[in-house]
């Protein structure tokens, strides 16, 4: 168990996810949803602290992500917020003084939240590129 634990703790990108879920499938059969969310989430904190995300209240109807201010100069505001309204109607945004903050809906969706987070994640890793790009 504890290899496994140290194996999921190691994802960082999709590709790794990939490649842990074979070796656990080649080992174990087949994955089960509960380890897929385990190691989306493991996924989402290490993003989150790549971003300096700490901020994140989590309710039984929505999860809010607030955005540290350092990031506020580093997306591109438009692309982030065209691309998640895109992604699912569930997400909204706001200001909180200096901090954007996304909230996510999280009642009545078609998935487990974990996975509209991490796209969340991907489309906010992009915005920055972007915005770098310009």
């Amino acid at each position: 168990k504890i290899e496994i634990h140290k194996k999921i703790g190691e994802i960082d990108s999709f590709g790794k996810l990939n490649k842990i879920k074979k070796e656990l499938e080649d080992r174990f059969g087949n994955v089960s949803e509960n380890m897929m969310i385990y190691m989306y989430e493991e996924w989402f904190e290490k993003l989150a602290h790549k971003y300096k995300i700490n901020r994140i209240r989590q309710t039984r109807n929505f999860i809010e992500i607030i955005l540290p201010d350092y990031l506020n100069n580093q997306i591109d505001g438009k692309y982030l917020f065209f691309e998640v309204s895109k992604l699912s109607r569930i997400f909204r945004f706001s200001k909180r003084g200096n901090n954007l903050v996304v909230t996510m809906d999280i009642v009545r969706i078609d998935k487990h939240f974990i996975y509209y987070l991490i796209d969340f994640m991907g489309i906010l890793e992009k915005s920055i590129t972007k915005k770098d790009l310009l």
